[in-house]
């Protein structure tokens, strides 16, 4: 398989799966992106056409600016066919909130810069990078939007593919900038989280990528064959991929004893199952769309002996206004409580209110929620060498 370029995706497609990259470059094959993927297309398509607006006029967006951004979203996200209706709210109020915070004294280099270079290896990677700003002479930020409703950790950050990328591609684009911080925007949940590269970063990324690009070129499309992992269920080739289909359509599933275990099998085993289990859950969430998409028409599905049918738990709620006037004012705080999504959109508006508040907080801790993570594997120690010995006779 011949590969023209190296991008962020096919390296994290290749890992993931090196039968995902065949798919991706096969111009016959169409990806089924989800609604997910397509609501943060149409949120990208409004900020930056907000933004390069906004360059244009050099002031503080006003009405039109907010009607140009809603209509770019709504126009992008029925183009992409996004049908989740919930979701073009969500969007919306992402685009909004976005512009809300829109600061024109912002120095901004470029946006949505689309790149194609080499690396000083010879390494061919393309990319496009949302937003480049000034900060100061020698430090430049790259941004990217996120509409994920939860943010990266630091450690995710530092082994971030993608940022590695940005800031590879960033240093070669920008030379006299010395300096680069990276962001990942999540417009969703109004969070900024940052990062950067170290020289040492930078080179180690560089070799990554000269072996990556001698795998890519050693692909060969007949025998690659599919990897069952914890993201096929969310795969936009899933459906077209033989083990994804062997492994739905397959009722056998190998229990070892635990206890016979050795810690390496039971690793691979915890990641077996975990991976299983949200390819299960992804086919899961599509069965009941069928479902619901027969059900709303009115159609049965049933069979001779069996007939899927519906159930609705029922919530009762009660306006917090009318049970204050019922109650008596001192036995209500053995019935409320305070909803802390709320509380904190409130505190956006309010932040003196932030110091205080955390000082009273109390946090409570669910039960654990065990997660793999790679070490460093540990350095034998040759004891018989004397120079390994630590002298204590000096002590």
């Amino acid at each position: 398989m011949q590969m023209k370029s190296l991008s962020a995706t096919g390296i994290r497609d290749f890992l993931q799966c090196v039968l995902k990259v065949v798919f991706r470059y096969d111009r016959e094959i169409v990806s089924m992106k989800n609604d997910h993927m397509k609501i943060g297309i149409a949120v990208h398509e409004a900020l930056e056409q907000f933004t390069r607006r906004m360059l244009a006029k050099k002031s503080f967006p006003d009405a039109s600016d907010y009607e140009f951004a809603i209509a770019s979203f709504m126009n992008s996200a029925t183009k992409v066919g996004l049908e989740t209706l919930s979701f073009y709210s969500d969007g919306k109020k992402m685009v909004t909130e976005y512009i809300d915070k829109f600061d024109p004294s912002e120095e901004i280099i470029d946006v949505e810069y689309r790149f194609k270079l080499e690396t000083p290896e010879g390494i061919p990677i393309v990319g496009a990078i949302d937003k480049v700003v000034k900060i100061n002479e020698d430090t430049i930020a790259i941004i990217d939007y996120k509409t994920a409703r939860t943010a990266m950790t630091n450690w995710q950050l530092r082994d971030d593919i993608q940022l590695s990328m940005y800031d590879l591609a960033a240093s070669l684009i920008w030379p006299e900038y010395k300096n680069r911080i990276l962001y990942l925007d999540y417009v969703r949940i109004d969070k900024q989280v940052s990062t950067y590269r170290t020289d040492e970063d930078r080179e180690t990324f560089r070799e990554f990528l000269v072996s990556m690009w001698i795998q890519f070129n050693k692909i060969e499309e007949e025998e690659v064959k599919g990897k069952i992992n914890n993201l096929c269920g969310w795969c936009d080739y899933k459906i077209y991929c033989p083990t994804y289909e062997t492994f739905i359509n397959s009722d056998s599933i190998s229990l070892t004893p635990l206890t016979e275990m050795k810690d390496s099998e039971f690793l691979n085993h915890w990641t077996s199952v975990n991976d299983k289990k949200s390819a299960l859950e992804s086919r899961q969430r599509e069965l009941k769309m069928i479902a619901s998409e027969r059900s709303m028409q009115g159609a049965d599905i049933a069979d001779e002996t069996r007939e899927l049918y519906t159930t609705q738990a029922a919530r009762t709620n009660y306006e917090i206004e009318e049970v204050v006037d019922l109650m008596p004012k001192e036995d209500l705080f053995a019935v409320l409580a305070v909803n802390k999504a709320r509380l904190d959109r409130y505190v956006r508006d309010h932040p003196d209110l932030k110091a205080p508040l955390a000082r009273i907080a109390k946090v409570n801790y669910n039960a654990p929620v065990f997660k793999i993570k790679k070490v460093d594997p540990v350095e034998e120690v040759d004891v018989g060498n004397p120079t390994t010995v630590k002298d204590e006779s000096a002590a």
